[in-house]
């Protein structure tokens, strides 16, 4: 079963996450991407096994690649030929680094003037920021979302200890390309797509992470994140939600307070937050009853009066929960250098298109010859290449 992308050719000049991401999601849909890296290979392989690291794995996988010195005239013009024969190009170098090395937009539109050419920057190509340094958790505090991680129990803001801002920037930087393809196949023209991480985190955090600044006449409402709550079990934690007046009636039931049950104050969301003395002795009752319960006990019982809840599971516990294993997502499978790998492959299900979990991750250079080859070097034309260092 072809994937949605079969036949797409994707040329990636990106490097570490959300442009890499954003190609391996392309890639799993069927796209044949080659990825052109320095020679030696780009920053996230350079530790870990045979450059197999964990990051690089998880990101460049399905991916052919090739190594290219592109700051010489030569290394640009493979780049170039390439792109002449690409459906799409992906590239985030800082603003204006590939304007000066000659592989930018108008190079590559000079030959491929059908191309989807997709530029990821930090901040963006103007304005005060433009050309600073910048890595994920430098966009989750510009964003709100480092202010936002606090609770009752930790009264003071942190960081999500995940890449968050450069996975939601190529989930986005996925979908727009998809959404170019498809204008282009309907008579549009091929287009330069140019999105900041800055702007995708901050579209991503903002339905829920600005609900209450979303009134611009100044009205507040509880966001909500005020009601996720992690909570201390007798052994473990878990991380419950209630939202409605049902779900508030079942936690009563769940820690056998009768007496909040039967109060409408206590069963009515906008009751029962109206009143902080009303809020903080609901939360001691659920304080109090759940730490007196197993965690499995909490979660049968949660699932029974219809709260949601679930385990707070370490990393290693995830790998063997009963719902993670029945879907299926994992993969284990034996990399030629690297050994025994484990990742999580394409999540849905397609009745007629089905992304594919691709099992191989190119070392560093791997393909270069089989790249060249398609355009037309011959041995001795790739041997020069080489002895002149401008592929690797």
């Amino acid at each position: 079963m072809a994937g949605p992308m079969a036949g797409v050719s994707v040329l990636d000049l990106s490097q570490v996450v959300a442009g890499p991401l954003a190609t391996q999601i392309l890639s799993e849909q069927g796209a044949d991407v080659i990825k052109v890296e320095p020679i030696g290979g780009e920053l996230t392989r350079t530790t870990g096994p045979d450059h197999v690291r964990g990051l690089y794995a998880n990101c460049n996988r399905g991916k052919r690649c090739m190594g290219v010195d592109v700051t010489t005239p030569a290394g640009v013009e493979l780049v170039l030929e390439l792109a002449s024969r690409a459906d799409v190009v992906v590239q985030n170098f800082r603003p204006g680094v590939v304007e000066r090395l000659g592989i930018d937009y108008d190079a590559v539109r000079s030959r491929n003037p059908d191309v989807i050419y997709a530029s990821v920057s930090g901040f963006g190509t103007t304005g005060p920021y433009h050309q600073r340094a910048v890595l994920d958790p430098v966009i989750q505090g510009l964003t709100g979302m480092v202010h936002s991680q606090v609770s009752d129990a930790l009264p003071f803001p942190d960081l999500m200890r995940t890449l968050v801002a450069d996975k939601a920037t190529a989930h986005t930087v996925a979908q727009s390309i998809t959404a170019a393809l498809f204008a282009r196949s309907r008579g549009a023209s091929g287009q330069h797509i140019q999105l900041a991480m800055l702007d995708a985190a901050l579209s991503w955090f903002w339905p829920d992470g600005m609900a209450d600044l979303t009134h611009t006449s100044g009205l507040r409402v509880h966001r909500p994140q005020d009601l996720y709550q992690l909570i201390d079990t007798a052994d473990g934690q878990v991380v419950y939600f209630m939202a409605t007046a049902s779900q508030l009636e079942g936690m009563w039931r769940v820690i056998g307070r009768d007496d909040l049950l039967a109060d409408e104050n206590y069963c009515t969301p906008g009751k029962l937050t109206a009143e902080p003395e009303r809020a903080e002795i609901a939360m001691t009752a659920i304080r109090v009853g759940l730490a007196a319960m197993s965690t499995a006990d909490v979660v049968e019982k949660m699932a029974d009066n219809s709260v949601p809840c679930g385990p707070a599971l370490t990393r290693e516990q995830v790998l063997s929960d009963p719902q993670v294993l029945n879907n299926g997502l994992i993969r284990e499978w034996d990399h030629p250098t690297a050994a025994g790998l484990r990742q999580a492959g394409p999540p849905g299900t397609w009745s007629a298109t089905q992304p594919a979990f691709i099992p191989q991750i190119g070392l560093a250079g791997e393909h270069t010859d089989d790249v060249l080859r398609e355009l037309g070097y011959d041995d001795a034309g790739i041997a020069d290449l080489r002895d002149q260092g401008i592929v690797g």
